[in-house]
């Protein structure tokens, strides 16, 4: 909780306007934007996958396109929360994403500098398109239309950081045109509604435009399909371009280009309309004569023809088309936008976590737009990292301190509950009753917040440097505090009783304690014994909790130590340190037990769980992890952060650990009443790191292969699922080889079914999605064992009555077509798998002598049987062909004013229409 928008995402809003779409590191958050309230969250089951890109299909679909930091694009239905389809096709994290008009195909662009383009409806990949050398940024659809007004998808515009924008062809799989007008990376695209302009925007203040042609004869070695119209300037210009939209508001014939660059300013521009185009273009070529006159202090006026014929050639100009308007100033720096062209809802995120809702008007005739503030989404959340943690006594609430504010979150719902305008806070806890919180701030200051009016109640200027850390006392009636200033501060705290209940602290005179460098965390042991106090000299000085004498230093740390924390029990001192290494301390005698490299970067918290010897670390590897401070071994690995883990917290009786980062954003980790063991932990860990070793680098791969082309333009990717998938099925094959040799076999719960059967039906379960991969990664010895029990198959089907086969069978006619059309209904994924493993290892196959009478048998049955089933086909759809035609005839017929029984021959005859129906009939 506590993350509106993650700057490494975009925003997005939903066909009505009412519902934002964001990216909260490694999920969706959906926000309803009137209420300011968070409605639902979309998460996977991965916590290490962040969602870097997200894209709402069009028109009233509740599906949206979310990409993955590991590559996947995932379709979730965002009205049920549920996932409909997982594409793998890239091998590092999507940077944009796309839907065409329709909704049918995706286009995903990623950091490997691929483009894959998708079937939604068959859930499968229709090509890769390669040819960018960086990170791909922009990408859309340019959808031209053909004869008879039909709209196609047939080519794809793209941009990259590698300066340039290239025309792709989804048809033919290449690139048209390579368009390097840019000075610098090309960040965003927009193309008009008519599908005729196109802009880009880049790191310099420029908008440049281009002309599509969209001609299809288009003839020579390279066609120009993108004609460069200019550049526009940005005067209020900010920063790079981040997000272009071309936007026509509700009463405006005009359309208007929306441009949000990464500074406070959100620009628009109007596109003119042709009248004014033409009025500029006269207007600019009389300024050009004139000059020219003037030049040439009176020419030949036969030249002056010419050139004014030459000038008449010339086409329209970015400029002559964008008309610069007042721009929007925002709230912080922008991070990304969302348009709904429906409602004109403009929807803008910023980097200090918060969003800020627009709405385009039209307050003018002139039909000059205007963007109105219309709300937004910003309490739930801080502006600025999380520096402070700390969980009410009883476990209901729970307080996080930033630089701006400090605010208090219900534990059981996870909302905001108080928002309370603080100093840079850094530590605190709250007081007993758990009605005020107690901050210590960057500024050297001690606050006391009263939680019931939400107000400051005491602020004292305690330290001449930045507070640390805040420790209670055993007794929960006083603290201490430490600082940078390198003094230690003891505080009583008392309450008042009267009207109102109320607290305040006083500062312990003459009981301060120099030490001897910066202090950066101070604990007291449970037993109220002694004081902890963790130095940046890199070791731990203990002393006496009441006398405040010097007991003992712990040293071994090669770096400052930023956290300290002592067991319940008294007996075990823990030092997490800088140098990413925790070492376990005995109190008794300060030996030390152990060290362990705990973290791969500084570790900056340590926490012991209450009434155990366990152990909680996070560090600035975004992990946080449980230790067996008895045993000194690692029980588990937490990850989801996707900035370093700066503070920690746990609730009484250690149900649950809250963790606070970089990204401001808060996680529980609860615990499940599950018991745990090492055992799987480590399993696991070895399953995630052969996942990393599966997920392979295709071009190398191919490089050595015969057939590198089959395996780097694919469109989809090696996954572990695919992996295990064709271990199965090379499994199956086994054991159907094995059955019909005679082997003994231990034979899985269908060894009943012929063995034929059985690889047929596993075969029948890859989906389009996965087939592919799971077949490339078969053996040449299973693939060819594969086609010899699908070519079996289909011989089988061939000789089943009505199938083109042999006629004649003891089953009756309902059993004969029952099993024809169940035979038919497993056709199209054995003739898949049958050419896709063919075209995989036709090296291999072609110089195979014996598989050459395999595939001739496999090409015969397979044309009889595909033939059989396009007739069939062909027949269904003629006779749906003749149903629209009769329904057509029916309708165009007038309806009579009464029913009437109709005489004989009077069929179809409406009463008193006389011979119009003889008359329609001869026609």
């Amino acid at each position: 909780v506590g993350i509106i928008t993650s700057r490494e995402c975009n925003v997005e809003l939903d066909h009505s306007g009412k519902f934002a779409l964001t990216g909260a590191v490694d999920a969706v958050n959906i926000w309803n934007l009137r209420q300011g309230t968070l409605v639902r969250s979309l998460q996977t089951a991965k916590a290490s996958e962040r969602v870097t890109r997200i894209c709402v299909k069009n028109g009233k679909s509740q599906i949206c396109a979310v990409g993955y930091s590991d590559g996947a694009v995932r379709l979730w239905n965002f009205e049920e929360a549920v996932v409909v389809q997982t594409l793998q096709g890239h091998k590092s994290g999507i940077a944009c994403v796309c839907f065409d008009s329709s909704g049918h195909a995706l286009a995903s662009g990623a950091n490997d500098t691929d483009i894959v383009v998708w079937d939604v409806a068959n859930e499968a990949g229709i090509a890769r398109l390669r040819g960018h050398v960086d990170q791909v940024t922009a990408v859309l659809f340019w959808e031209r239309e053909r004869s008879g007004g039909l709209a196609t998808s047939a080519r794809i515009i793209s941009a990259s950081k590698d300066r340039s924008v290239r025309i792709w062809s989804i048809e033919m799989q290449i690139c048209l045109q390579t368009i390097s007008e840019h000075q610098s990376e090309v960040w965003s695209l927009a193309i008009n509604g008519a599908q005729t302009r196109f802009v880009g925007g880049s790191g310099d203040k420029f908008l440049r435009m281009w002309s599509l042609t969209g001609s299809e004869e288009t003839s020579g070695e390279n066609p120009i399909v993108a004609e460069f119209l200019g550049a526009v300037p940005r005067p209020h210009g900010q920063g790079s371009v981040l997000e272009l939209h071309f936007a026509q508001p509700k009463g405006s014939e005009a359309e208007f280009l929306l441009c949000l660059g990464s500074g406070r300013s959100l620009e628009a521009f109007r596109c003119q309309e042709e009248g004014d185009v033409k009025k500029r273009q006269k207007r600019r070529k009389r300024r050009s004569q004139i000059k020219k006159i003037k030049k040439a202090g009176g020419a030949d006026v036969q030249e002056e023809q010419e050139n004014e014929e030459e000038q008449d050639e010339d086409g329209p100009r970015a400029a002559d088309e964008l008309a610069e308007l007042p721009p929007h100033r925002l709230a912080a720096k922008a991070v990304s936008m969302a348009l709904c062209k429906a409602t004109g809802e403009v929807l803008v995120g910023l980097n200090n976590n918060e969003l800020e809702a627009l709405k385009l008007q039209l307050p003018d005739a002139e039909s000059n737009v205007a963007l109105e503030r219309t709300g937004g989404v910003d309490l739930p959340g801080h502006r600025t990292a999380i520096r402070a943690l700390a969980v009410a006594h009883d476990d209901s609430l729970l307080m996080s301190a930033s630089a701006e504010s400090v605010k208090v979150w219900n534990v059981s719902t996870g909302r905001c509950v108080r928002t309370i305008a603080s100093g840079y806070g850094l530590c605190g806890f709250f007081l007993v009753g758990n009605e005020h919180i107690l901050l210590g701030t960057k500024e050297g200051h001690l606050e006391l917040y009263d939680l019931r009016v939400a107000e400051m109640c005491q602020q004292t200027a305690a330290h001449t440097g930045a507070v640390y850390s805040v420790a209670q006392a055993p007794d929960l009636k006083s603290f201490v505090s430490c600082s940078s200033d390198k003094h230690l501060r003891f505080f009583d705290i008392t309450f008042t009783t009267g009207g109102t209940d109320s607290a305040k602290f006083e500062e312990v005179v003459d009981k301060a304690v120099e030490l001897p460098d910066e202090c950066l965390s101070v604990v007291y042991a449970p037993n109220g014994k002694w004081i902890a106090v963790a130095l940046l000299n890199h070791t731990i000085q203990m002393m006496f909790a009441d006398t405040l004498k010097f007991y003992i230093s712990l040293y071994g740390h090669r770096l400052p130590v930023m956290a300290v924390d002592i067991s319940s029990d008294s007996q075990i001192i823990a030092s997490g340190s800088a140098d990413k290494n925790v070492k376990l301390w005995s109190t008794q005698f300060g030996n030390c037990h152990r060290s362990l490299r705990a973290h791969d970067e500084s570790v900056m918290q340590v926490r012991f769980l209450p009434g155990t010897h366990y152990l909680a670390t996070a560090g600035r590897d975004r992990e946080l992890k449980l230790w067996d401070c008895d045993t000194y071994e690692l029980i588990s690995a937490l990850k989801g952060h996707s900035s370093e883990i700066l503070s920690l917290a746990l609730s009484q009786d250690a149900a649950f650990l809250v963790t606070a980062s970089g990204d401001r954003q808060l996680r529980f980790w609860r615990r499940s009443g599950e018991q745990l063991f090492l055992s799987e932990e480590r399993a696991r860990e070895l399953d995630e790191k052969f996942e990393q070793e599966v997920e392979r680098e295709d071009v190398d791969a191919a490089g050595g292969s015969a057939g590198g082309d089959v395996v780097s333009l694919r469109p989809s990717r090696r996954t572990v699922e695919s992996v295990r998938t064709t271990e199965r099925l090379m499994e199956i094959l086994d054991e159907a080889t094995a059955t019909e040799a005679g082997e003994d076999v231990v034979l899985p719960m269908d060894a009943h079914r012929n063995p034929c059967v059985r690889v047929v039906a596993y075969v029948n379960t890859l989906t389009s999605n996965n087939i592919y991969e799971v077949l490339l990664a078969l053996p040449f010895a299973h693939a060819l064992r594969l086609l010899s029990f699908i070519c079996r198959f289909f011989e089988v089907v061939a000789k089943l009555p009505g199938a083109g086969g042999a006629e004649g069978s003891g089953d009756s006619a309902d059993d004969a077509k029952a099993r024809v059309l169940s035979a038919a209904a497993t056709l199209e994924t054995p003739c898949q798998a049958a050419l896709i493993a063919t075209y995989v290892h036709h090296h291999e196959l072609a110089a195979t002598p014996s598989a050459r009478g395999l595939l001739i048998r496999l090409r015969e049955q397979m044309r009889q049987l595909l033939q059989v089933e396009k007739d069939r086909i062909g027949f269904g759809i003629a006779g749906v062909s003749q149903m629209q035609r009769v329904l057509k005839r029916s309708v165009g017929v007038p309806m009579p004013p009464a029913p009437t029984k109709p005489g004989p021959g009077a069929r179809g005859r409406a009463p008193g229409a006389g011979g119009a129906p003889k008359k329609r009939k001869r026609k």
